[in-house]
Order: structure tokens, then sequence, then C-alpha cells
């Protein structure tokens, strides 16, 4: 236990007054009502009764100085107008005049006006007022700017300081008085700091120490490794203290708090009183809160009246929205809790208004011209295929499948159709009919997957379920099969990128030549080289995972405007899917195939693993099978992770010598894959020792365990897409996550898998704890970033929905000159990267 200097430090009393400091100026006096206006978004709250109330009141009691100011206001002419009754631009404008009318030098005359869109004036930082910046400037064009900020602003993905002002805190704390500080919580606290010194902890830490109180008492605060806070910090001045308090030795203490002055001026004198909430932002490594909250202070002092106003006059007067300014202010240093969420409400309308009319107008481009052809399957194709499988459609399946086909039969406007799914819940068979009736017409299907390896699963998957129709195949990357009443063999192929340059070449002339019906692949089939001349429907799978400019070149290639079908295990509610894919219908398996067992789910810590061993081998002594599922195929000095094939050899020689364990990973040839996964269907391994590619694909209902080692580095969806892999039999079936040392966040996603076992739910769950942003890959779809919307905004995104298709259906091209700031919102957009797929 280490030793507590503390333990002799004076008592600071609770209450002490402050050496009495110079009264300000009239002109200081002025200057900082001036810039609290500024701060406040130009609300005309910067003192009580107004600034009209203020100088009408200086006008009867100004002495010499007074006279001298007020003669300047007048040369400026800015006495001519009531301040109350001037719009926020305006004010904006009366404000800046009125700060340089007061850097003007004491004994000259009247600071001249620059006219509006002039160069400013060069001026003396440390004594000049702050001038007005554009938002689009870099943020390095700000006072607290720092060129060692760049890189940590950089991983923030702040460039600009527009980005600065939307880079929101994720939480923020109330300022707290000395005695309501609670252990054990991350607090922040104004105080008077009394007696700073340096101390040395044990024998060789040192640390400063100090004292913190107000009216209602005191603190012990101690800074770790920091003992040249005690000459920094200055004795009997007020600061900010925000950090984790502690009970030690039965008294509360405050452990390395950030801190921050509270200079008159300084941004904060006002900001950080009891009871205001206090921003908390996302940090990375090298970037405290001190300096965020100074970078984003004067950000909105200076750039947030420029924010350009997206929405139209009249739709933020019929929904009594805040003026983006405004929003701005209250979403980092909100007056109350009902103020932020007013503010939070506005601008997650604003991204969910702008992201809808984004998608529309995508939906009406593709729509505009765009033919496809009808496809009329031969009668009784569709049944036959059903009949040959070896199971029955859910009625979920067949319903969706009816919506399909609907799709596919009507023309000439292409279907655009997402479909989602529960895992297990049957979506490749709905797909494969749709691709076989397009080969049946005449046409070709393509299906795209995000990798090589989802893509061989898929082929893999495909060949199974046509097991009963193939005939003997020429090559492994090509299957043929007869469907009545269809006369001729349909012929499936896959082409990936490792395949031998001999390979590719024989599937691009098949292709080419019209010879390939079907084709599974990944991104590559995209691309200028692959011709697929009579192209009908494209398949994506795991949307979220591919651009909205590769879904757009697959409808470009082939025949007219090809039907497009794309697939997710990723379910979302369905208004919020409407909205972040309004350029698709949707269509929901939301039902099981009968038998499906709930999986047992249990977090295991790292010494357990022997019990989970043990509780293994009686399943297969049972009759058995179980997966075990490492991150890694070999073993990488970058990654504290445990790697299959280490493992499986391992596993085999000293776990499990008298069991059949096999390994699968997928760097293996497809062939030998193929070999251990039916070897593992049929009965003749034990235990498969695997990488991820079990992800999809794989149906073993005699498997009753899926034991994920290092479960910590799989993301929510990948994981219940690996517990999917068991439970498809009759028998009671587990799901074992075994964690090295899991992050918090980490920690939160197993806890969720471990108490939620509905994939709608856990997809909520997912979204909260990852954010909108990396949720849906807006970098890879061209959505833009969502920031404030939350899954819970469910009233919202409909009338962002509603507001979008009623604007667009007034100005579709978005000409009118009140909808050009919306037009110059949606330019600013990221776009998608062609290429961009994770």
């Amino acid at each position: 236990m280490r030793a507590h200097p503390a333990d002799s430090l004076p008592q600071a009393p609770p209450v002490q007054t402050r050496p009495r400091s110079r009264r300000p100026s009239k002109r200081e006096a002025f200057q900082r009502i001036l810039l609290l206006e500024e701060q406040r978004g130009y609300e005309d709250r910067a003192v009580s009764g107004g600034l009209d109330r203020f100088l009408a009141r200086w006008r009867q009691e100004a002495g010499p100085e007074g006279d001298a100011l007020l003669a300047r206001l007048k040369a400026a002419r800015l006495l001519e107008a009531s301040y109350q009754e001037l719009l926020p631009e305006r004010r904006q404008r009366w404000v800046r005049r009125a700060l340089e009318c007061l850097e003007a030098p004491s004994n000259g005359p009247a600071a001249p006006v620059q006219p509006a869109g002039a160069a400013p004036a060069r001026q003396d930082k440390t004594r000049a007022a702050p001038q007005p910046l554009s938002p689009d400037q870099p943020v390095a064009a700000l006072r607290a700017y720092t060129p060692r900020l760049a890189p940590t602003l950089g991983r923030l993905g702040v460039a600009t300081v527009h980005d600065l002002l939307y880079c929101f805190p994720r939480r923020h704390n109330t300022v707290l008085k000395v005695a309501d500080l609670q252990p054990d919580e991350e607090q922040t606290v104004v105080g008077t700091l009394w007696e700073p010194r340096k101390v040395r902890l044990g024998r060789s830490m040192e640390a400063t120490e100090a004292a913190i109180g107000d009216d209602t008492g005191n603190i012990r605060v101690v800074w770790f490794q920091q003992p040249y806070l005690a000459q920094r910090l200055k004795p009997n001045e007020k600061y900010v203290f925000s950090g984790r308090v502690r009970v030690y030795r039965g008294r509360r203490e405050m452990e390395s708090p950030q801190v921050e002055d509270l200079r008159p001026g300084g941004g904060l004198d006002d900001l950080a009183q009891p009871g205001r909430l206090f921003p908390v932002y996302p940090l990375t490594e090298g970037l405290t809160q001190r300096a965020l909250r100074r970078l984003v202070r004067e950000a909105l002092g200076r750039a947030a009246p420029g924010v350009e106003e997206a929405l139209p006059q009249e739709l933020q007067e019929r929904h009594q929205f805040l003026p983006v300014g405004r929003a701005l202010w209250q979403a980092h240093y909100p007056d109350s809790l009902p103020r932020r969420e007013e503010s939070r409400r506005r601008l997650a309308f604003e991204e969910l208004f702008l992201l809808q009319l984004n998608v529309l107008r995508q939906r009406h481009a593709l729509e505009a011209g765009a033919s496809s052809v009808a496809l009329l399957p031969p009668r009784g194709l569709v049944d036959s295929f059903l009949a040959s499988l070896p199971f029955a459609l859910t009625a979920a399946q067949r319903r969706v499948l009816q919506e399909v086909l609907a799709d596919l039969t009507r023309g000439p406007r292409p279907m655009g159709r997402l479909l989602q799914g529960e895992v297990g819940s049957g979506k490749t068979v709905v797909a494969l009919a749709a691709l076989l009736v397009a080969a049946a017409c005449g046409y070709q299907g393509a299906m795209m997957a995000p990798t090589e390896v989802l893509a061989e699963q898929h082929f893999l998957t495909v060949s199974r379920l046509l097991e009963g129709l193939a005939r003997p195949r020429r090559e492994e990357s090509l299957l043929a099969i007869y469907l009545d009443p269809c006369p001729r063999p349909i012929t499936i192929g896959l082409l990936v990128g490792s395949m031998t340059e001999a390979q590719k070449d024989e599937l691009h002339r098949l292709l080419a030549d019209g010879a390939l019906d079907i084709v599974l692949g990944t991104h590559a089939l995209i691309q200028e080289e692959v011709a697929m001349p009579r192209l009908a429907l494209a398949v994506v799978d795991e949307q979220h995972r591919f651009g909205v400019l590769q879904r757009a070149a697959l409808r470009r290639r082939g025949v007219g405007s090809p039907h497009l079908l794309v697939m997710s295990a990723t379910p979302i509610p369905r208004s919020l899917a409407l909205t972040l894919y309004g350029d698709l219908d949707l269509s929901t398996l939301d039902e099981l195939p009968p038998g499906r067992q709930q999986v047992q789910t249990k977090v295991i810590k790292p010494e357990r693993r022997g019990t989970v061993y043990q509780f293994l081998r009686r399943e297969v002594q049972a009759g058995h099978q179980a997966f075990v599922i490492y991150p890694l195929i070999d073993e990488s000095e970058a990654v504290n992770a445990r790697a299959a094939v280490k493992e499986q050899e391992r596993l085999a020689r000293e776990v499990f010598p008298d069991l059949r364990v096999g390994l699968l990973h997928g760097q293996m040839p497809m062939e030998k894959k193929q070999q251990v996964m039916e070897s593992f269907r049929q009965g003749r391994l034990d235990v498969l020792v695997s990488t991820p590619v079990v992800e999809v694909g794989i149906d073993v209902p005699n498997a009753t365990i899926m034991l994920v080692d290092g479960a910590d580095r799989f993301g929510l969806a990948q994981l219940h897409q690996f517990r999917g892999r068991v439970g498809r039999g009759p028998h009671p079936s587990y799901c074992i996550l075994v964690a090295e040392s899991p992050s918090q966040e980490a920690r939160r996603r197993l806890s969720a898998l471990e108490k939620i076992a509905d994939g709608f739910k856990l997809a909520e769950v997912d979204l909260e704890l990852r954010g909108p942003g990396e949720f849906f890959g807006t970098r890879q779809s061209g959505l833009p970033d969502l920031r404030m919307a939350r899954l819970s905004d469910q009233e919202l995104l409909l009338l962002a929905r509603r507001e979008a298709q009623a604007l667009l259906d007034r100005d579709p091209e978005l000409a009118l000159p009140q909808h050009r700031p919306l037009a110059r919102a949606l330019a600013r957009l990221r776009p998608p990267v062609a290429g961009d797929v994770s």
C-alpha cells in the first residue's frame, strides 16, 4: 500500500475570500459581454435585460471612458437600430463591429468598419478580439490549435472547423459541488485550489497533491507522476476539475483529474458553474478533454454563427426547430437537459432529412429511364426446384419468394429489393430460386459477396442445395444442373481473384459467350474486363459492406438495367431500413425453420478452458460434434490471439488425442475445404477447428457446441453468425465465448450476446454500441455519418422521410432559391469511393 503524504497536508479552509482583483474597465466589461453574446449564439442573453437595456443604462452612467466608447459605436452606426429587433445574421455583424470599435486605440478615432467579405485586418493575437471564422476553414485557423494536435484530430475525422463543431460530446457531466461528489464515478467540480505541492509516494513515484474546496467542503486531489503541476497550478485560484473520485483510508480523493482554469474571458467562467452540463468528448491517444474543449469552445464562438442553415425556414417554423447555430451551442454546452434534447432532436432531424433526400434522389436517378426485362419462368420451374430440396420452405420464405418473383415478372421497372433475415432464416434459398428463374429465361445472374471466403462458402452452399439436380462437375469451380422443365442444363461458376489466370480466363470467356448462366464471386464481378452481356439479375450479399457505386455498377451491366436483390443478416427495424435504404423495397424473413433450438450462450474466463474442454468431450461422447473458432490462421507477433493451425495441433495431440480433430481455414484450396466440411457433415470428424470461414453456409444438425476462443476479437454480428451454426438439430446446443483480455466495449458486446438471442434486438444493441456510422458502414455505403440520430428516433425517421418526399415532389432538382442551402449541404456529403469495400 502506498504511503500517503497527504495525510499530513493541512486541512484547507472550506471557504476563503480571494484577494480582491482590479475592477475591469468599462471597455473590458463591454468586451466580455460581447464575447459572451458570441458564445451564446447571439440570443441577447449575455447580460440581464439584453444589450439594448445595458446600453441605455450605460448612456446614463457613462463617464469620460464610456462617452468615448459610445462615440465610437455611434460613428460606426451601431446605435441606430435596436439589437433585440435584429435577425441573427445582423446581430453577428453588429457584435463583430462593436468588438472592432473596442479594439481601436483609446485616443484615436473610431475603428473603420470593413465591408462584408473583405479580408480581416492583421491584428496582434494577444490584443485582438477573436475574428469570426468560416466553418470551412481548416482547424489550424483556430488560436487554440497547435501542430502536435494534427494527427490526433485526424484520427477523430476533424480537418475543418465545421468538423469540430459537429464533433459532439459522448455525454455530459453535471458540474457538482464538492459535497455532491460520489466515489467511483467520473465527475466535474469547480473549486478553489489550496496548497499544491510536490510529494513523493513510496520510494520512486513523484506526484502533486493539493486540496480543492468550495462553500460545501474540501476534497483531496493527487496527480500521479505529474510533479510539475505543483509549480504550474496557482494556489487560491478557481479551476474546473474532471476526474474519478475514490475513497482512500476512509476519505474521498480525486485522482489525476484534468484541470481547466477559469480566467475571465477564457470561455469557461460562465459555462462551468455548478448545475451546468459539462461536455465529455470522445478522445484518441494523445488528445485530452481540456485541449478538445478549448478548440470546440473557440470554434463555437467564432464559427457557429457562420454555419449555413440548411433547413428551409418554413420547415423550421412548422416543427419549431432551433436555428442551427443555437442548436450547436446547446449540443455542446446545454443550458439544461431539455435544451440538450431539443438541440439533439433538431440536429438529428437534419441528418436524417439530408440522408433521406440523398437516397430518394438516388432512387429517382436509378429509375429515370431505367428498364429491365420481365423474367417469366417456364411453368413449374420454381416448384421443380423446391421439390428437389431436402427440406420444405417456411411460410416466411414462401411469402418473400413470391414478392421477389412478382418484381421479376413485372417489368419494365427493375426490381430493387432488400432481403433481410435472421441467421439461418434461409435467404440463400430465396436468392438461388431467383437466379435459376433468370437462367431458365435465357439470361445471366450474378451473386456477389464482400470477400472471397464468403463467395466460396456461397458456392459450396449452392452446390449442396443443388446436389439432387447436378451433373458431374467439369472442375471444382463449375457446376451444371438439369431443372425441369428447362430444356438445357444450367451452368453455375465461381470467379474469385485468387484463382489461376487460366481458370479466370476460362470463366471470363464463358461469361462473355453467354455460356455461363450464374456466376458467384466478389466485387471483381463489376470490373470492366468481366463481360456479362445477358445479365438480368444481380444479388448482393451483406449489402452494408458494398458501396452504392458497386451496386449501381452492377445495374449498368447486361440487359437494360438488371434487377437487384440485396441481402443482409443484420436485421434492422422496418422504418430505419426504409430510411437508410430508401432506394430499395423491403422483405423480411422473420421465421426460422422448424426444430431450431435456442442456443445457450456463456462467457467464460480463459483460466476455465479446461472445464470447457471437459464439457466438449462429454458432448462428443454423447454422439454430438463441436466447432472451435480462432481469429487467426497462424500466430502473429502483432496480435495477442490464438491461431487455428497451432491450436488444432495442440488440441489433437494434448487435449483430445482420442478424438478426430479437423482443421479448416480460408487459405486452404477450395476442394480441400469442401472435403473437410463434408467429413464434418458426415460425422467423420468430432471437432472442427476453424477460422471465421464457418460464418455462413455450414449446416450440421448434429453439432451442439460453438466454442469461440478469442471472442473479443469479433464483432457482435459475426459472433451471432457463429452461434447460428449450432442449434440446428433436436439437441440442446451451446455457444461458449472465451476472451483473453477484453476491452470495456468488448465486454459489453459479449454480455449482450450472452443475454439476447433475437437477432433484431441484438442489432439494436450493436447499433447503440458502435454508433450508426460504423454499424451501417457509411464509409462504404455512401451515406453521411450519423452523429445525433438514434435507433429509437422512429417518429423522427418517418417525419424526415415524409418531409423529404414532399419537398422533392415540389422541387426535385432543389433549384428554388430557398432550397439552395439544402443543395449545398447535400453536395458536402462525402461521396462513396469506387472499390471501397471492407
